[in-house]
């Protein structure tokens, strides 16, 4: 009878590696019962992984397109406030030039004429404004601030109604300033520094948001048109001419009446866009949501079966030390 035997040194690797591949399997097993998810998911589908890569590049799509959506939503949100800012500021100072009565003494046509230069300078500082360094009214030139100052703005304006002695023609050469076309040396060539065409965000699969609303929409223009005509009385316009000030302050102040309508609906049309925004940021979180769901089912490990396992490797792994424990209390006097 032939018998196989190893010696001690060759059982001991022999020991080591059983008890290596069992701590390797418990330590697999621990990380998939805490993390949730299988370890080796290749054999988990079978080798067939198409399934799961399609719904990771999809959920990786829609990650980038709720990103674009919150930044729009953020740009749209600033692009109302600041709308409203504009609004508020231009129907206040309007109602006070047109409709106030006590517009008669020439201290309080200075103080509503002063009043209209730091509204401009409002006005302008919230068409300025950025979010994630765009700035909402460039249109697609988003990365250049859209107007100049406010003082170049009525400095520009000063130089060109000098000389002219009626609120009549002031009024006009202004209202001329600010509506020429581009290209005539007007507000759009000299005031306005942004693209012509609006900013265009994909935020869905099939959906795309475009903000046309630039500083140079006519109801955001004309109301800084309203400002500076106002504006222009502090800046030494009609001086020691009350009567043709008041009238000019009047005039100001219905094209900022007559203005506000037009501003309401230009903010409409960005309030419209934050509700196709929302609309479309609940549909990519609920597609989202299902997508990371069947992922979850593909990848999850079940913590009944991968608790089992556990408890097989630790029970083998305790067998396996009470055998190297018993072969190590081996002596040759003992079996002799």
């Amino acid at each position: 009878m032939t018998v196989q035997s190893i010696g001690d040194q060759a059982r001991a690797f022999a020991m080591q590696a059983a008890s290596s591949r069992i701590k390797t399997t418990l330590a697999t097993l621990t990380a998939e019962l805490s993390s949730g998810e299988v370890a080796d998911l290749g054999a988990r589908l079978g080798g067939n992984t198409q399934h799961l890569a399609g719904i990771e590049s999809r959920l990786a799509m829609l990650t980038q397109l709720q990103g674009n959506a919150d930044e729009a939503a953020a740009q749209t949100k600033a692009m109302g406030d600041a709308l409203s800012a504009v609004q508020g500021v231009a129907e206040g100072l309007g109602q006070s030039l047109y409709l106030e009565p006590s517009l008669v003494t020439d201290s309080l046509m200075a103080t509503r004429s002063a009043q209209a230069a730091m509204d401009l300078q409002a006005a302008v500082g919230h068409l300025n404004g950025s979010v994630g360094q765009r700035f909402l009214f460039s249109g697609v030139e988003s990365d250049t601030v859209p107007l100049t100052s406010a003082d170049n703005i009525l400095a520009e304006l000063t130089s060109r109604v000098t000389g002219l002695t009626t609120a009549a023609d002031i009024a006009q050469a202004v209202s001329d300033w600010f509506d020429a076309p581009p290209g005539s040396n007007g507000f759009a060539d000299f005031a306005y520094q942004g693209g012509a065409g609006g900013q265009q965000t994909r935020i869905g699969e099939s959906t795309t948001v475009t903000l046309t609303t630039t500083a140079l929409s006519p109801s955001i223009r004309d109301s800084l048109k309203g400002l500076a005509t106002a504006a222009l009385l502090d800046r030494g316009a009609l001086a020691g001419d009350s009567n043709e000030g008041r009238k000019l302050l009047r005039l100001a102040g219905k094209s900022l009446l007559d203005n506000s309508p037009a501003l309401i609906a230009e903010m409409s049309r960005v309030g419209y866009a934050q509700q196709v925004i929302a609309s479309t940021r609940t549909q990519g979180d609920a597609e989202a949501a299902t997508l990371q769901t069947a992922r979850n089912t593909l990848r999850e490990a079940d913590p009944f079966a991968t608790s089992t396992a556990i408890n097989d490797a630790e029970t083998r792994l305790q067998t396996l030390y009470s055998v190297i424990g018993r072969l190590s209390q081996l002596k040759l006097a003992n079996y002799l």
